[in-house]
């Protein structure tokens, strides 16, 4: 029997194997059109790995049936985003990982697109524009950046159409994981994605430890992606019968105020956290939000500096390539100013 093309070319060395990780939880309405996308690709040599997180939904049967050639790998409990991925990776061969969210739809072109910038730079992420998935074709995010004095992250060019001009290729602080490529041996160095993040923060964490071991992040805008946008989370809320309306709010506060004494200098870390408390009692008073949310922000920060000092002392030994540099940090005052006066007028909550 004649040896496959992919399987040729792996040998030869010809082109980078690009392992995609898919990681699914209850994604059954969106993980067939992500898949396609994924089939649809142009570039030749792709191993696609879907990682599902006890979904309940028939999803992982749908994936088997519909998509035999790709590894189903099924955990028996729901581990997170960080930790899913992490299944995924460990059990992949490819010089590039590329996270893909189970709601997304990949450009036929976008892996392609992506590969060529990666074996020609010395980037150690990259990621790349990324749609609302229908209607009226706005940005959902190109990069984001985090501004180290305040706290605040957000998405780059948010809301903007899609003929708006945008650069070609832009450095940033973080790609966001929903579409996030990056070189393996980069991510062996710096243990994977820390299994502390289950929902949300990952990204950025992931971002800051490239960055330190003097990496850059970019996009390009030449890799496109459509995003359905939380159809995971939606699908976790949906499981809890709506119980907790702000267990995403939670989440994301508590990850980020671990993420700033973990990876941000420590008077970074004292002026962000301090910026995120003042920031919760303004939007209270001004925009009258709900005080609960200003309760969870608190038992986010107690639980952040409760879970800080047990998760460091336990990993600490494990973490064979953690970066040594600190973190090179510029504020971005004048970018945050601007997003804040947007979301100020159209009373949108990000943060």
């Amino acid at each position: 029997m004649k040896p496959k093309l992919k399987e040729v070319l792996i040998e030869k060395g010809d082109c980078p194997l690009v392992s995609v990780i898919v990681l699914n939880y209850n994604g059954q309405r969106s993980i067939v059109e992500c898949l396609r996308s994924i089939e649809d690709q142009t570039y030749p040599l792709i191993e696609t790995i879907v990682v599902d997180n006890a979904s309940d939904d028939g999803s992982p049967e749908l994936v088997k049936r519909e998509f035999p050639n790709f590894k189903l790998m099924r955990n028996s409990s729901n581990l997170g985003f960080a930790e899913g991925n992490n299944v995924g990776i460990r059990a992949s061969r490819g010089d590039f990982i590329l996270l893909v969210n189970n709601d997304l739809v990949l450009d036929s072109e976008a892996v392609s697109r992506m590969v060529e910038r990666m074996s020609e730079s010395g980037v150690g992420i990259l990621g790349g524009v990324i749609y609302y998935y229908g209607g009226e074709q706005k940005i959902w995010a190109y990069g984001g950046y985090l501004d180290p004095l305040s706290g605040m992250h957000w998405h780059a060019f948010q809301g903007c159409a899609r003929n708006e001009r945008i650069p070609n290729q832009m450095k940033v602080d973080y790609v966001p994981g929903a579409m996030l490529m990056v070189r393996r041996n980069l991510l062996l160095n710096v243990n994977l994605l820390s299994s502390y993040f289950f929902l949300y923060g990952d990204d950025i964490d992931l971002a800051c430890k490239v960055r330190r071991c003097g990496y850059e992040v970019e996009v390009i805008s030449a890799a496109k992606s459509y995003h359905m946008v939380s159809q995971s989370v939606k699908a976790l809320e949906k499981k809890e019968g709506g119980r907790n309306e702000l267990h995403g709010f939670y989440m994301m506060n508590k990850n980020m105020f671990y993420l700033y004494f973990s990876q941000l200098p420590f008077v970074f870390a004292l002026s962000s956290t301090a910026t995120q408390i003042l920031f919760i009692l303004f939007e209270t008073l001004l925009f009258r939000r709900k005080l609960s949310y200003a309760s969870v922000k608190f038992r986010a920060l107690g639980r952040a500096f409760s879970d800080l000092i047990d998760f460091r002392r336990r990993e600490e030994g494990k973490l064979k390539g953690t970066p040594a540099h600190r973190l090179p940090v510029k504020t971005n005052i004048t970018k945050l100013l601007r997003v804040a006066k947007e979301r100020g007028l159209s009373r949108i909550y990000y943060w």
